[in-house]
């Protein structure tokens, strides 16, 4: 089985966690300088962001320990792999329930339904397997004596 080089997982998930915490960062300070952060944490809880900053710090600081082949770096990510698998699945059940509670309310047809289904299982199915190629590519022998653990 191949697997994922060390150097591909350490640059990818450094650079993709970068631009997301980047990209969380642009967002509060686009709501807050038009004012409406205030309004979103009235009807938002502030630890939802605070959380998924952390997740994300989690990430970087994986990829960046895989960069350097530390201990730890392998073990943040795959702890980073296995939460982003458990929050994109978690989302998409949830995006399907309000899909459901909404469908009581107003007609959704079943063309519709087949639409929203495809397109939350083309995002969540490359996400998880891409998480568990990178939790399989940590765990190989190889990768092992790459981070000195025997």
């Amino acid at each position: 089985m191949d697997t994922f080089s060390l150097e591909f997982i350490g640059w990818f998930y450094t650079l993709v966690c970068a631009v997301a915490i980047a990209a969380g960062a642009a967002i509060m300070l686009f709501l807050h300088s038009t004012g409406r952060l205030q309004t979103r944490y009235k009807q938002y809880s502030i630890w939802n962001d605070i959380m998924l900053m952390v997740i994300w710090m989690i990430g970087l600081a994986g990829g960046v320990g895989v960069l350097d082949l530390s201990q730890w770096g392998q073990f943040l990510l795959q702890l980073f792999c296995w939460m982003l698998i458990a929050l994109v699945t978690t989302s998409a059940a949830s995006r399907l329930y309000a899909a459901h509670r909404l469908s009581k309310k107003i007609t959704i047809s079943p063309r519709e339904w087949r639409g929203t289904i495809i397109g939350l299982t083309l995002m969540v199915v490359p996400i998880v397997l891409f998480c568990l190629a990178t939790i399989a590519s940590l765990r190989t022998e190889e990768a092992r004596r790459a981070f000195g653990i025997h």
